[in-house]
């Protein structure tokens, strides 16, 4: 699913960008990226649980040291890069910004131009990194209310408490838009694949009792996120606020009802779908953050007018170089700094 999402996003970035590709093309193929990054949300949840399961007995310091070394080293590696780009294209000074370079790496990034708000945007113009500060923050709640809650046996009380959490950090971003509340608005996605995680571990299976509550949380966030879409006497633009919310919330939700019918009928057709991207998942983290500067960004028309000539350097560099920063780069740090 990984490899799957991160590929999909760097193609349709890739196309979006065609002026010879018809516009109703782009729009039937290569506009659900936003779907793709819920995706990620969803089974980035499941995956930390599974971990988590494992190690009940890890310590925050040690819990944020190693999230901080399996986000971090990518991330700096991709800043690099995006610098590199611009000062091969002779713009570095005219776009480089302390005040932004300082806020991504806090993790303050997001998309001004899609949600009022903003503190910073991506650094040099990479779209891709405003997920990467939620990823992060998520990471940070998860630790202390997985201490908490996974004491209780009880999927409801916690779904339900998360609902609230978010659904009251929505409409506070409602009254007054900022960045902390609309990304505590998105917990309950990533909260929702951490529980269907649970559900899977301790039943083997998903049993409607059990995921019953995930799925009604998800459901009354979309109905939630979806009022200021439908009051408001603005035209509706699909990849914006407010209806962007909405949208991240409805695919949450389709997106696990979607995978749970899968699972009931033992992943038919799987391996020949979804399956044969397994190839991609090692190196998907790093392939979602270098594409961008790379494909779109970098301009080396002047070198290499050929638009396919330049379109297969620049996917061959990205595939290398996420293979390196993933596969290779990470194994050594890991074994260096433990």
């Amino acid at each position: 699913m990984r490899g799957f999402a991160a590929l999909y996003v760097t193609i349709s970035h890739w196309v979006l960008y065609m002026s010879f590709v018809p516009q109703t093309v782009k729009k039937m193929f290569f506009s659900f990226g936003q779907e793709m990054v819920v995706l990620f949300f969803l089974v980035s949840g499941f995956s930390i649980y599974l971990s988590f399961s494992h190690h009940r007995e890890i310590t925050f310091r040690e819990f944020l040291f190693k999230r901080f070394r399996r986000i971090y080293v990518p991330f700096f590696i991709t800043i690099l890069i995006s610098i590199l780009v611009y000062y091969l294209n002779g713009n570095l000074g005219s776009k480089f910004s302390v005040l932004e370079l300082v806020g991504n790496l806090l993790m303050l990034q997001d998309n001004s131009e899609l949600k009022p708000g903003t503190i910073v945007e991506p650094f040099l113009e990479n779209l891709p990194l405003w997920s990467l500060s939620y990823e992060w923050w998520f990471y940070i709640l998860f630790f202390p209310l997985a201490q908490l809650f996974f004491n209780w046996k009880n999927v409801k009380n916690r779904s339900y408490l998360i609902l609230i959490f978010s659904a009251c950090s929505y409409i506070s971003y409602l009254s007054s838009p900022n960045h902390f509340t609309l990304l505590c608005s998105y917990f309950a996605i990533w909260w929702s694949g951490l529980e269907v995680g649970w559900v899977y571990l301790s039943y083997r299976g998903f049993p409607l009792e059990q995921i019953k509550p995930i799925l009604i949380s998800l459901f009354l966030m979309s109905i939630l996120t979806a009022l200021p879409v439908f009051l408001s006497e603005e035209q509706i633009r699909l990849g914006f606020y407010p209806f962007l919310v909405f949208r991240h919330y409805f695919m949450a939700l389709n997106l696990i009802v979607i995978g749970i019918v899968w699972f009931n009928t033992n992943w038919l057709c799987f391996d020949k779908t979804l399956g044969c991207f397994s190839k991609i998942a090692p190196i998907s983290y790093s392939l979602y953050l270098i594409h961008y500067p790379i494909l779109i960004r970098w301009n080396l028309t002047p070198y290499l007018p050929n638009f396919w000539l330049e379109s297969a350097l620049k996917f061959a560099l990205i595939i290398g170089l996420s293979y390196l920063i993933d596969v290779k780069l990470q194994s050594s740090v890991e074994k260096l700094i433990k």
